[in-house]
């Protein structure tokens, strides 16, 4: 499996295990953010993590309400996978 699909699967998880607080508030992005980077930082480095958590949580931000985001994430994990891509494609190269 690829790095980026893993980083993709992993997003996924993370943001389905805060499920029950999906909202787009500064205590959400940190919860998000801190399950993001911890797993993420041993495949891409310190660094390198900070940005792509950063970068994928704004992106998903920017598109979707937490009405939007409620509905998202219950459903299947490829529909998951299919909403978030793209904010996930953006930032793997930042």
């Amino acid at each position: 499996m690829n790095t980026i699909k893993k980083f993709r699967i992993l997003l996924i998880f993370v943001i389905l295990f805060y499920s029950n607080s999906l909202a787009f508030t500064p205590e959400y992005e940190k919860e998000i953010y801190i399950g993001c980077y911890t797993n993420s930082k041993q495949y891409l480095g310190a660094d390198k993590a900070k940005n792509y958590c950063l970068c994928t949580i704004n992106k998903l931000s920017d598109k979707y309400s937490e009405a939007e985001m409620n509905l998202i994430f219950k459903k299947k994990p490829e529909e998951i996978i299919k909403a978030t891509e793209f904010a996930a494609i953006h930032c793997e190269n930042i």
